[in-house]
């Protein structure tokens, strides 16, 4: 902005400036002479003005920093620069000298440009202001983009963390719904092929082998699945997850986990559910990696409007006001806790110290609305005829199976092979073409696979408690955790069934079931 006409302009002034002073009796001083031409080439803008903004000295560099080409100072004002808009700022810290911050000025050319600027009395009998500015506009300018450039950082590394949620959920699924199905079934149809009367030993101890080895695989696939995205936090909600997720980390681990989760704490949105389960992984495994604790408390409860978890150990802190003194995982972990919580709108805390460390998460609490309802579906089941009744015109027992994966459903119907007294009456592709099944084909029982879409097994199970005279329940599900099956229990379940072991219990699960009773594990176990 400055260049050699303004500049040449500026000397020319001043030095009129001091001839007129000389002129009014008040000659100039070596010194002051000497003062002033040293002022007259330095970067930093100086002035000397009246409380009323009259300029009576400028070096070139305050000439320049306000848009001054030539003017004879002794005759300017401030005013004269600034347009009517921004003066009434200025003015207010010419009237509270001393003073200094950034000012932001509106100049007549219409732009606005930001000063680091300070005011200080000068000794003289008219209380003239010495003024000190440096421009700080493109700094500002800089830093804003700066905010803006770490504002949009933030958001793009949030939705990576929510792209990344959304394809475990999918990878999840895939391995269970269809490699986990498969597997199931292969397990099934070999242990049914080993105890064939016809096969040899030898042929019945290899195929029991195999069937081992693929249970084995299985599992694994299993535990991989939930560990990419658990599918209780879906079906059961955020306490079952946790319980069935800390039980397997100290199975792995050895760290002790102690979890506490408040009787009021509601169901969440899934993405809310989903932040604060993955604030609960990243900070066991911080924990784990680096505070050398050997016990860890997971604490979930309903504060107000929020539903906060708070992750806790007794092991070495870090200290939270220095990125350089925090663990690398840990420096990676807490930014991604805080993205994730950004996107729901929730907040992390985090308390670090020699007596160990506090993750504290928290997220809105209202209340998941859960799965709408077709409007084809009554708001109350009819009641069915008793199945006592039907049997004493057909003895078999009526089935229907819902389970979304045809494999699973034609593993059932090869189980049924030979069964005299089991008829399947029909099939169902999810929860809500099940409960219509149930409406309409009025079934003894009904084998009830837990995740399914459009509606879950834990909804269907609901949702039939409204009927007046229900089929009994088993449900047949890959998930084996005691919180499935306390919640089964008390959703009226009478069975419960796991699919790798469907071969040795799904048949003798069916009839002790219909004889009154209950098959929970591998040993059927009567109620009461």
């Amino acid at each position: 902005m400055r260049n050699g006409t303004k500049q040449s302009a500026a000397r020319s002034a001043n030095d009129r400036l001091e001839r007129h002073q000389r002129s009014r009796g008040k000659p100039s001083t070596a010194a002051a002479r000497a003062f002033r031409g040293l002022l007259k080439s330095h970067q930093v803008g100086v002035a000397t003005v009246s409380p009323q903004g009259e300029i009576l000295y400028a070096n070139s560099c305050f000439a320049d920093l306000i848009g001054a080409n030539s003017w004879p100072f002794s005759r300017s004002n401030l005013r004269d620069f600034i347009l009517s808009a921004g003066w009434p700022e200025l003015q207010d810290a010419l009237t509270r000298v001393p003073c200094e911050g950034q000012l932001q000025v509106a100049f007549g050319h219409g732009h606005r440009r930001t000063f680091r600027i300070s005011f200080a009395s000068v000794a003289g009998p008219r209380s003239d202001i010495g003024i000190v500015a440096t421009e700080t506009t493109e700094l500002v300018q800089a830093q804003k983009a700066l905010r803006d450039s770490e504002s949009s950082l933030r958001t793009l590394s949030s939705r990576l963390l929510q792209v990344q949620d959304d394809e475990r959920r999918r990878m999840a699924r895939d391995l269970h719904d269809i490699t986990g199905q498969e597997l199931a079934v292969a397990v099934m149809t070999l242990d049914r092929l080993s105890r064939e009367a016809d096969a040899g030993p030898e042929r019945c101890r290899s195929l029991a082998e195999c069937a081992g080895w693929l249970r084995k695989v299985e599992s694994e696939i299993r535990t991989l699945s939930y560990v990419l995205h658990p599918p209780l936090l879906d079906e059961a909600g955020l306490g079952s997850a946790l319980h069935w997720y800390i039980d397997g980390f100290t199975q792995r681990t050895g760290l002790r986990v102690k979890l506490d989760v408040a009787q009021d704490v509601p169901r969440l949105p899934l993405e809310r559910e989903t932040a604060l389960f993955r604030v609960v992984q990243e900070g066991l495994t911080n924990i784990l990696r680096h505070s050398g604790a050997q016990e860890a408390e997971v604490r979930v409860t309903r504060e107000d409007q929020y539903v906060a978890v708070e992750v806790e150990d007794r092991g070495k802190g870090f200290d939270t006001r220095s990125s350089r003194q925090v663990p690398g995982h840990i420096g990676v972990g807490i930014p991604g806790m805080r993205g994730r919580l950004d996107l729901v709108g929730g907040d992390l805390k985090v308390r670090s110290g020699p007596e160990g460390t506090s993750v504290l998460a928290s997220v809105p609490a209202e209340l998941d609305a859960g799965p709408s309802l077709p409007a084809s579906l009554p708001a109350s089941l009819p009641a069915s005829p008793s199945a006592e009744r039907r049997r004493r015109r057909d003895h078999r027992i009526r089935v229907l199976i819902a389970d979304d994966h045809e494999i699973a459903r034609r593993g059932i119907r090869d189980l049924f092979r030979g069964e005299s007294d089991l008829q399947i009456c029909g099939e169902a592709r999810d929860g809500i073409e099940a409960l219509a099944k149930v409406e309409e084909l009025k079934p003894d029982l009904l084998i009830l696979d837990l995740t399914m879409p459009r509606m879950g097994g834990m909804m269907v199970m609901h949702l039939l408690r409204r009927s007046a005279n229900p089929p009994k329940i088993l449900l047949y599900t890959t998930h084996s955790h005691t919180d499935v099956e306390r919640m089964a229990r008390s959703l009226g379940c009478a069975g419960y069934v796991h699919k790798a072991n469907a071969a040795l219990d799904l048949v003798r699960g069916i009839r002790s079931v219909m004889r009154g009773g209950s098959f929970y594990g591998l040993e059927p176990a009567r109620d009461g």
